[in-house]
């Protein structure tokens, strides 16, 4: 974002990407939120290779032909 002239400043980021997020999942038409057959994967925690892994068992748990 920088490199592009936008002030990317860490904590002002966060603080506007939560408030347009909140503002997005309440606003009354066609609100943000997953679809009911969504699967949410919160990667907070995890290493690109645990991600990877969890992806792909949820793949092959739902697609077993492809293991």
């Amino acid at each position: 974002m920088i490199g592009k002239g936008i002030d990317a400043i860490l904590p002002g980021l966060l603080r506007d990407l939560k408030e347009r997020d909140e503002r997005d999942s309440q606003r009354p038409v066609s609100p943000l939120k997953p679809a009911e057959d969504a699967i949410v994967l919160d990667t907070t925690d995890l290493t690109l290779e645990e991600v990877i892994d969890r992806v792909w068992n949820l793949v092959v748990e739902r697609l077993p032909g492809l293991a």
